[in-house]
């Protein structure tokens, strides 16, 4: 799979976690805005760069915390904060709201795992 390919996927996986945040969540705009910059306004390859930074700095602490299922991760850190800083704390907000059962956390983890799994490529793909 291309780097190109990759990219593709890790947009349109993305998109799609944030459609799914959207439907479940529709009274908060601030999904929708941050689906507008993912889909049309941010390079696809500026995303990736800025997640894989977040993802694997401190010896790649905030993977480590998704690997344990640490809900600090949420709480205390935002890996989509270079959308705009008065964003920062929304995924704080939802995982607080008391609107997520397990199950649900369970499908965002899922996600994440599934986006750091795409970068992992990714990395592979740009350094054979």
């Amino acid at each position: 799979m291309s780097e190109t390919d990759i990219l593709i996927e890790f947009k349109t996986s993305l998109i799609n976690f944030f459609d799914e945040l959207i439907d479940q969540f529709p009274n908060e705009g601030d999904l929708i805005v941050i689906r507008i910059f993912l889909k049309d306004q941010i390079p696809i390859k500026d995303i990736m760069d800025i997640f894989l930074l977040k993802i694997n700095k401190d010896d790649q602490h905030l993977k480590k915390m998704v690997k344990e299922r640490n809900e600090s991760f949420f709480l205390d850190h935002n890996i989509f904060d270079s959308l705009g800083r008065d964003r920062i704390n929304h995924f704080k907000k939802i995982w607080r709201s008391g609107n997520l059962d397990q199950e649900d956390k369970l499908v965002i983890w899922k996600w994440v795992d599934l986006f750091i799994h795409i970068s992992d490529k990714y990395v592979k793909a740009k350094n054979p």
